[in-house]
């Protein structure tokens, strides 16, 4: 639930109107992502792809710690 993503996940907005996706960044390594409803994401900003790799291990930490499997 996109919902729930965006109330309790840091530096996450979620405004369905505008795009359909949670908006969420992290620091270290500087990047954003979308996360889709369909549970997809797309990883962006990053400066190598190892970066790329580890950020969306974060991303993927942080939305299993929400309680998503």
């Amino acid at each position: 639930d996109l919902k729930k993503i965006a109330l309790h996940a840091r530096n996450a907005e979620y405004n369905p109107k505008r795009f359909a996706a949670v908006i969420m960044r992290i620091r270290e390594p500087r990047t954003t992502a979308l996360i889709f409803s369909s549970g997809k994401m797309v990883c962006t900003g990053a400066k190598s792809e190892e970066d790329s790799r580890l950020a969306a291990r974060k991303y993927a930490r942080i939305i299993q710690k929400l309680g998503f499997t």
